[in-house]
């Protein structure tokens, strides 16, 4: 027997990947990331609104804006690829962030300084998710219809800057809830 002849116990693998299950998940990823994104900008919003007034509402202000504008360019790409959205998982996503605001802080009618570190460690998450999302989109060759990859390195560079802006803010919050610093 040849050493290029595979036996029964291993696999040989000459298929190619089936183009409509690629296409089938590549609709089911853009879908979730959609619906996740909607519900992180419900959090940011609530976030912002809750320290309007701060370096920290500044903050999430920019970053308000800049999620909009990732949303748009999902949801612009979605539609080049013929992707439609999935309306009940926007609902369940936003369900779990509206639930996410019924957990214990520490005090019944009033934000509190945990709550702000919740929060903004939820937003991190949400946006090293969809870092994972346009390095994902970035890396399929070639490239997806619809897909710029101009515009993919910017939302990767973008997505990095916004972790690069809440995290001294996150140990900044995370001093005043569990130390002693006074919040600014």
């Amino acid at each position: 027997m040849s050493d290029l002849t595979p036996t029964s116990s291993q696999a040989v693998v000459t298929d190619r990947p089936d183009p409509a299950e690629c296409r089938r998940l590549l609709a089911t990823y853009l879908r979730d990331h959609r619906a996740a994104g909607g519900a992180g900008l419900a959090l940011t919003r609530r976030c912002r609104r809750s320290n309007d007034g701060t370096a920290l509402g500044r903050t999430l202000a920019e970053i308000e804006n800049e999620l909009i504008e990732d949303l748009r360019t999902l949801t612009g790409t979605m539609e080049r690829l013929g992707v439609t959205e999935a309306w009940f998982k926007q609902f369940v996503t936003r369900g779990a962030e509206l639930i996410g605001r019924l957990k214990s802080n520490g005090r019944i009618w009033r934000y509190s300084p945990s709550s702000r570190v919740l929060e903004l460690e939820g937003l991190m998450a949400g946006i090293v998710a969809r870092r994972g999302l346009w390095v994902s989109m970035r890396t399929v060759t070639p490239p997806q219809p619809g897909i710029d990859e101009a515009t993919l390195d910017r939302l990767i560079e973008r997505a990095t800057s916004q972790i690069d802006r809440l995290a001294p803010e996150h140990q900044h919050a995370a001093s005043v809830a569990i130390g002693a610093a006074p919040f600014r």
